[in-house]
């Protein structure tokens, strides 16, 4: 990388972004103290973190792919925002989650299998309801768009009607095909995920095991014994983050899919510096988003 893209990772720190992450980190802190010999059930809320800080980042620094003046609004993979707080959130659930059942083990061992029956449905739901809540509005989000301000509105002239129809224009959106297949996979994965795992459970309490052990905290303490969980939890750990990757390159490669020349027609009626502003833009987005993206 040349010295003239280089952007040093400072720069792509904010303060909404430090906020989650110490957020985040007192939480897991506060798990870590209750000594867990086990980590697996910890990745759930790590990865789910871990995809909130990714759109936060991108939300923060997509102005550093635009020139200052670009009135681009370019969301090929929606609001990246919206997709972080909603992950941030799931994220921060599922720590509470894990906290409460390795106090329980500690405090009301003799009722930890018991409670296992509650956590484990929830946890999982929890988790894959952050994966696929980030793909119902993604309609209303993932384009690419110019909105003009003030000064290019009163360049344009004074056609309410013209001004109105070029203020917000929009130049490519996700296909409602697209979304309705991308909606509906998320939400087939959702509640294939979440019934396998419930049938799983209830073939426990028949006594019919597909799973291991799981060491709690407070495993022991009153001759308390390991919770069970099944080896379905391997598939329900990666499978969410799979498929939402999977998603967002079918809405991205969507959004993507625009010509210069429909782009150049879309524009023509606007004013010529305005014109190569946004033409420029585009392309600049194009460029640096397909490397560092695809």
């Amino acid at each position: 990388m040349s010295e003239k893209n280089y952007i040093p990772l400072r720069k792509f720190l904010n303060e909404s972004l430090v906020r989650d992450f110490l957020i985040f980190l007192l939480l897991f802190l506060l798990i870590l103290t209750q000594e867990w010999s086990n980590i697996l059930l910890v990745l759930f809320p790590l990865i789910s973190f871990g995809f909130s800080l990714f759109f936060k980042t991108i939300s923060g620094n997509k102005w550093r792919f635009q020139s200052e003046e670009s009135p681009i609004i370019y969301n090929p993979i929606g609001s990246e925002k919206k997709h972080s707080s909603r992950l941030f959130f799931t994220s921060i659930v599922q720590l509470v989650l894990l906290f409460w059942i390795g106090a329980e083990s500690f405090y009301r061992p003799q009722m930890i299998n018991f409670y296992s029956f509650f956590f484990n449905p929830l946890f999982i739901f929890i988790y894959t309801f952050g994966y696929y809540w980030i793909f119902i509005d993604l309609w209303k989000f993932s384009k690419i768009s110019v909105i003009l301000d003030h000064n290019d509105m009163e360049e344009i002239g004074g056609d309410y009607k013209f001004v109105q129809r070029h203020y917000n224009q929009v130049f490519s959106k996700l296909k409602i095909k697209k979304f309705k297949k991308i909606s509906m996979g998320s939400l087939i994965v959702f509640i294939f995920l979440n019934i396998t795992n419930l049938a799983f459970i209830l073939y426990q309490l028949k006594g019919i095991n597909f799973g291991f052990y799981y060491t709690l905290p407070g495993t022991g303490i009153e001759t308390s014994e390991p919770i069970m969980i099944s080896y379905f939890i391997y598939v329900v750990l990666i499978v969410p983050p799979l498929s939402t990757i999977t998603f967002l390159r079918i809405s991205y490669k969507d959004i993507n899919n625009l010509e210069l020349k429909n782009i150049q027609e879309l524009v023509s009626p606007l004013p010529d510096d305005i014109q190569q502003i946004i033409l420029k833009n585009i392309k600049l987005l194009h460029r640096n988003f397909k490397k560092h993206m695809s």
